[in-house]
């Protein structure tokens, strides 16, 4: 039975957050390799993303790194230190990448 102040209730908790961008890429990366289209290796993402990280961080933010901090649970990484960080729990990148994204995550925007 639909619970009109439920949805309501929900609504207001939820409103205002970002929804779709700080996650998008994750979506369709279940697995450490093979992800991209055979052209695109799979360690150019990070750098290209890099790359554009010293022109536009809050780019990169809503884009990539979001969500590589909430897959290895810390806040405020680039790229670099989220590599760094991931080398110290014994994973790269293509790892980070592929932690499934767990239902009540909400970023910040």
């Amino acid at each position: 039975m639909y619970n009109e102040t439920a949805a309501t209730e929900y609504f207001h908790k939820v409103q205002g957050l970002p929804y779709g961008f700080h996650n998008f890429i994750y979506g369709w990366i279940d697995t450490p390799t093979a992800n991209f289209p055979r052209v695109l290796p799979d360690a150019l993402v990070p750098v290209a993303f890099s790359i554009i990280e010293h022109f536009d961080r809050n780019l990169t933010d809503t884009f990539f790194t979001a969500g590589l901090n909430k897959h290895l649970d810390t806040k405020g990484l680039n790229i670099s230190e989220v590599a760094l960080e991931a080398s110290s729990r014994g994973m790269n990148i293509s790892e980070v990448f592929a932690i499934v994204e767990e239902d009540g995550w909400e970023y910040e925007g």
